[in-house]
């Protein structure tokens, strides 16, 4: 039994580490960067590597960075390993603890329940599309969500006892200690809030108040602070006033002008918890009824689940800044339950109502890709066709869906191919569910899920990001800059972040006046970049003697911004 059990455990890691291959590592590289946040990480990710800033790097040798560097830090060593930095190694420490995450996961719903249970656990979690749109990108929030994990899994490993030595305790607090180096003392917050809810509701004071005497909690302190006290003196208050003041304590408590962005209602996760939880968000409102109604859920740990899920959910809530990223930590725990109750209906078929349900709403998918496929056979114009339907659309939204069209076209039998796989699957899938065949429903919604995931990151998400990528022209800028001459930024309207990452070391930065602009167009042969359409405006006549020697063909974060490249007259 025992070698049968550890068979089932290396089958069940070396399919969940093919998913995470698939669906994280695979074409990690392959898009480059076109909005405004990941190139800004690589920013710093670069000080760290050029300039050997590790303590406290900048973004772009100048600005202080919004965050702490732990994600910067990985993606630098990911870097220096690599031998150079690239779209891939800046964002492999986003992929590395979104597979590691998943593998914690299975371990962790193993050890709480079965194998079987782990692995469904491990392939909701891998197959959530906020998580694995995370799990690819060059930002912080997988790292913090990945230390939140760990802290609270390792905490109720301890609770339960399935730990035993004094070192476990250590190991946590250090854990939460580091975590703090992820995205602040949010990390700290949050792991305090979801222990200290779940022990109160169990009435087990005894552990909350060793918890607080544990003299690991000076560890915990000691790592916590050696970070922030170093950056402290090496960037004074200005270190202060971004990293404490603006992106803790204003984006969680003040609104209004004096805010820090992204301000939203106290309702505004609500929507997104479902949208960016699919396709397993489905099951979420029998996951949730069951929790409060049924029996077999008022176990001691679907109440740590559920507090985890819920304390992370209501705090971001109540939180004046918010942007869908923040909810990702709730996912594993939600992950878990979904997993417990889908196994439950494999084996005891509670939920045969639900389940048919379901089979209306898998049905209901497989005919929107059924219309996908016939839209895309017919070469319809989605913009045109929506604004015939009266729907009006954002001028971003208009861009990207026309982007979308044309990607779709170039790509040939792939998008019909994919969507018409995709439409099959999700029919059997209703049938599945309508039959309660849970198990085979659950194993088709991982493979078109993946399917999907591979075909958006392999065929569309490349080309879309083109569309928006100043890549292809810095290479361009950069191949004809020689040795005695420079390349120059004039930086209005562009948000320069992923320039100055694809312009390497030789780009430089012009003062955003036009005077200063048009002096140096006379005097030098050094090459400029500029906005296209302010190239008429601030050149006072000079955009007609100089050629443009090339041209972006992506438009920048916004939309709006096409560069073009030109020389300067001067001998």
């Amino acid at each position: 039994m025992e070698n049968t059990n550890s068979r089932n455990t290396l089958l069940h890691l070396v399919i969940l580490a093919t998913v995470c291959a698939l669906v994280f590592m695979l074409f990690l590289g392959k898009s480059p960067f076109h909005d405004k946040a990941e190139p800004r990480e690589a920013l710093v990710v670069r000080d760290i590597v050029l300039e050997g800033r590790w303590l406290l790097p900048l973004r772009a040798g100048e600005q202080l960075p919004s965050k702490p560097p732990l994600f910067h830090w990985f993606a630098a060593m990911a870097s220096i390993l690599r031998g150079e930095m690239t779209e891939s190694s800046i964002r492999f420490p986003s992929a590395l603890f979104a597979s590691l995450g998943v593998l914690l996961c299975y371990l962790f719903g193993r050890r709480l329940y079965d194998s079987e249970t782990g692995l469904w656990a491990g392939l909701i979690l891998a197959t959530t599309a906020l998580y694995y749109t995370s799990g690819i990108e060059a930002r912080v929030d997988m790292t913090l969500a990945f230390f939140v994990a760990v802290s609270l899994m390792l905490f109720y490993t301890l609770y339960r006892g399935f730990l035993r030595h004094q070192a476990w305790w250590y190991l946590f607090f250090f854990i939460v200690g580091v975590g703090v180096t992820a995205k602040g003392p949010v990390s700290v917050i949050l792991c305090g809030l979801v222990i200290t809810t779940f022990l109160i509701l169990q009435r087990r004071w005894d552990v909350l108040v060793g918890l607080l005497r544990h003299p690991g909690i000076v560890v915990g302190i000691v790592v916590c602070f050696a970070w922030y006290g170093v950056a402290l003196y090496l960037g004074g208050n200005e270190f202060f006033g971004i990293q404490f003041v603006k992106e803790n304590f204003a984006r969680f408590f003040v609104r209004g002008e004096g805010g820090t962005g992204h301000q939203k209602p106290v309702y505004y996760f609500i929507p997104y918890l479902f949208t960016w939880g699919m396709p397993w968000t489905l099951f979420l409102p029998a996951v949730i009824w069951s929790y409060f109604h049924d029996e077999a859920f008022r176990k001691d740990e679907l109440l740590f689940l559920g507090v985890w899920a819920v304390v992370i959910f209501v705090f971001f809530s109540l939180s004046a800044g918010k942007r869908p990223p923040y909810i990702l930590p709730l996912y594993l725990p939600l992950a878990l339950m979904t997993a417990v109750w889908l196994r439950r209906q494999a084996v005891v078929s509670v939920g045969k109502s639900y389940c048919k349900f379901v089979c209306v709403l898998a049905c209901i998918i497989g005919l929107v890709f059924v219309v996908a496929f016939a839209a895309h056979s017919a070469r319809l114009d989605l913009v045109a066709l929506l604004e015939s339907l009266g729907i009006r659309l954002e001028k971003d939204v208009a861009v990207e869906l026309s982007a979308l069209s044309a990607a779709s076209q170039e790509s040939g039998w792939i998008v019909p191919g994919v969507l018409l796989a995709s439409a099959v699957l999700w029919f059997f899938i209703g049938r599945n569910f309508y039959q309660c065949n849970v198990a085979s429903a659950v194993k088709q919604m991982v493979s078109v899920s993946v399917l999907t995931i591979v075909f958006m990151r392999g065929v569309i998400l490349p080309s879309l990001a083109m569309t928006g990528s100043y890549k292809e022209f810095m290479q361009l800028a950069v191949e004809k800059v020689v040795s005695s001459q420079s390349l120059v930024l004039f930086p209005r309207g562009i948000d320069s972040s992923s320039i100055i990452f694809y312009g390497k070391d030789k780009i430089s930065i012009l003062p955003d006046d036009p005077v200063l602009l048009r002096e140096r167009l006379r005097q030098s042969r050094d090459f400029f970049i500029v906005e296209e359409d302010m190239w008429d405006s601030e050149t006072a006549g000079l955009a007609s003697k100089i050629p443009i020697i090339g041209r972006s063909r992506g438009t920048g974060p916004d939309g709006d911004a096409r560069l073009i490249l030109v020389r300067g007259q001067g001998q």
